[in-house]
């Protein structure tokens, strides 16, 4: 899928009108090794320079990933920390049962980063710049108050498929365009597998979606089976409390998060 041509400019102003806005002196940003991380950190450093950026590497466990993202931050100048988060994650289970179950640790992991993410921000007076696509946005491929926990957000309109786009515009590493999608929530996990389908078709059927077509029209225009298009529709379905601000019982004229209308910079 092409990226529309302005789509650097409109990033890096995006991303500089947010910093400048919340008084910041720059942001932080968690290092996966993998494609969003990547393409954001070069976003960042371009509209704020290197001095401004930081980058957290949080590893459960030691893999390329790290390797990766410590590499692709030195060579754009990138100060990073290192953080083992698995006596951290040894330290929950070790109070509490409820952390038993697969899917419950890895949004564990999620959370704990984020809240790391948050320590650097706050001793730096730094933004948390978030990573998620808006591929993964609108299916919840991602944890609520983890990943999700963010102050902004560069390329969340940017479905994964014109991230990988970006990433070539940008001189994205070679070994960091054509790694598989993993969240590392266990070994040989991919996202693609987990998913039950690639992002070519995810993105083929959000496309379609966006611009209000019906599963019959979507399957004619893609040549995507129904059932997958099924799924698709009901991921972004099953998600909405994820994109959502916490709803509030109404009761006073203007509400927050209903009527109640601002953004940051607004006076």
């Amino acid at each position: 899928m092409n990226v529309p041509p302005d789509t650097l400019d409109i990033v890096t102003n995006f991303i500089r009108t947010r910093v400048s806005d919340a008084n910041s002196g720059g942001v932080v940003l968690g290092l996966s090794g993998g494609i969003d991380s990547a393409v954001t950190l070069s976003l960042a450093v371009k509209a704020l320079g290197s001095d401004k950026v930081t980058g957290l590497i949080m590893p459960f466990t030691v893999t390329e990933s790290v390797d990766l993202a410590t590499s692709h931050a030195k060579s754009l100048s990138v100060d990073t920390k290192l953080i083992d988060i698995s006596d951290i994650v040894s330290s929950y289970k070790a109070n509490s049962s409820l952390f038993s179950e697969q899917l419950s640790e890895g949004n564990l992991h999620s959370r704990i980063r984020m809240s790391l993410l948050y320590g650097a921000g706050f001793s730096s007076n730094s933004l948390v710049i978030g990573t998620s696509n808006k591929s993964e946005l609108l299916i919840g491929y991602w944890t609520k108050w983890g990943d999700g926990g963010t102050d902004f957000l560069p390329i969340g309109d940017l479905y994964k498929t014109q991230v990988f786009e970006l990433g070539k515009i940008l001189d994205i590493p070679y070994e960091i365009l054509v790694r598989k999608p993993t969240a590392e929530l266990w070994p040989d996990q991919t996202d693609e597998h987990e998913l039950g389908f690639t992002y070519e078709e995810l993105d083929g059927v959000l496309f379609e979606l966006e611009r209000f077509h019906s599963a019959s029209q979507v399957n004619e225009k893609t040549g995507i089976s129904i059932e997958k298009i099924g799924k698709i529709k009901g991921l972004i379905q099953a998600s909405i409390h994820k994109r959502v601000f916490p709803p509030v019982c109404k009761i006073g004229l203007r509400t927050v998060g209903l009527d109640w209308r601002e953004t940051i910079g607004s006076r």
